[in-house]
């Protein structure tokens, strides 16, 4: 066997190159990674992530790459530091065309691999033509809402083949998080999500620039994906109306697992949307990422009531918000949290957005607004009933 492949316990033959800084530009300087991945015996994982390749290079490992068949994960993330943006499409391209006939392939990573949409068009190729590739992370590869749509339309593509072929989605996961994809991207990539509803049960989308208006359309499409396990969008924005739309469809994930929405501005109102939207329903969630979304101690509130029938969680975080960390709305938290046996579910509570002597301060307002507006009422009382006195004794005379 060649020195830089392994067999696992579970049988696996691995090649890897990974995280060995690698810069190798021509044909000739792949060479001898070239021979050793030819050498392998039925390889099913390669790891190339760590490493940059040129174009020449880049197109010689694809091709050593072509007559293993047997090849089940594909770790090709960060293969191009340095590179120039026009050069990456053509080692995509190679790429695409040796692994487009892989039956065997499960897994493919691309991520930290800043494409873009030159790159995501030959990518288009393999996602169509492979339709067993179950988990696609595209992650952080500059693809903004060009390159969604390019590869929303390959995935939809795929989905139609697997219709008029009689066969399911085998499309089970999908990342791509931080692409600024904003809402228009996230429109694009509701279709792909429908086109795989029945198989979906991850969907990973942090860090998009996504409004409240993509979040809503996200959500409608999303709805669709009854076996939907694990959502993040942290990093987004939703306000009110994404939180609202969200509200709308969470019960329908009977299986949801994790819910990541942290960092997303809730807001007050959204956030006791949300809160309300899960208390009695969604028992499988495992992980709930509630941080700095400003929920108030209304909204804190509801959360001990929400976690209830929550008996398998681990995790909540809810560091960051607009509520007292050692208030009663925390201390219901951790009584529940104790009475289900989540003892240290609850994250660190930090960084919390709480003054406590603004608070005493804003009440003190009150409370002398309060004694004002009285005092105020009683001398326009006085004064009133001075008046009529004055009137009466001028109409007597």
């Amino acid at each position: 066997m060649a020195p830089s492949a392994s067999v696992d316990a579970a049988e696996s033959v691995v090649y890897s190159l990974e995280g060995k800084q690698l810069k190798l530009t021509t044909a000739e300087d792949a060479k001898q990674y070239v021979d050793e991945i030819l050498a392998v015996k039925g390889l099913t994982e390669i790891r190339l992530s760590g490493n940059t390749f040129g174009v020449d290079a880049g197109r010689a490992i694809a091709s050593a790459l072509k007559n293993h068949h047997d090849l089940r994960i594909a770790s090709l993330s960060d293969m191009f530091t340095g590179r120039l943006r026009n050069e990456i499409p053509h080692v995509i391209e190679a790429l695409s065309e040796a692994l487009e006939d892989k039956k065997n392939l499960i897994e493919l990573d691309l991520s930290d691999n800043a494409f873009g949409p030159a790159g995501a068009e030959p990518l288009q190729r393999l996602l169509t033509n492979n339709r067993h590739i179950q988990i696609l992370k595209l992650n952080n590869n500059g693809l903004g809402i060009e390159g969604a749509r390019l590869v929303s339309e390959a995935l939809v593509k795929a989905g139609e083949k697997n219709k008029e072929e009689g066969k399911s989605s085998a499309l089970r996961v999908i990342i791509a998080g931080r692409n600024r994809q904003e809402s228009p991207g996230a429109a694009h990539w509701c279709k792909a999500f429908e086109a795989h509803a029945e198989s979906l049960e991850e969907v990973r989308m942090p860090q998009n620039s996504i409004r409240p208006e993509g979040i809503e359309v996200l959500m409608k499409s999303l709805a669709t994906c009854k076996k939907l396990q694990h959502l993040d969008l942290q990093d987004n924005t939703f306000t009110e109306r994404g939180s609202a739309a969200l509200a709308e469809v969470v019960a329908s994930w009977k299986s949801l697992r994790i819910l990541n929405i942290g960092d997303c501005l809730l807001g007050d109102a959204g956030a006791i949307k949300v809160l309300k939207a899960l208390t009695g329903g969604n028992e499988a969630l495992e992980k709930l990422h509630l941080a700095f979304n400003e929920i108030d101690p209304e909204g804190a509130s509801l959360i001990a009531g929400m976690l209830m029938n929550k008996k398998k969680l681990a995790l909540v975080e809810l560091n960051g918000n607009a509520f007292d960390p050692d208030g009663d709305a925390v201390r219901d938290i951790k009584r529940v949290l104790l009475e289900n046996g989540q003892e240290g579910a609850l994250d660190e509570l930090d960084e919390m957005e709480w003054d406590e002597e603004e608070e005493e301060e804003e009440e003190d307002e009150d409370e002398d607004t309060g004694a004002k507006k009285a005092v105020d009422s009683e001398e326009e009382e006085d004064e009133l009933e001075g008046l009529t006195k004055e009137m009466s004794e001028k109409l007597s005379v």
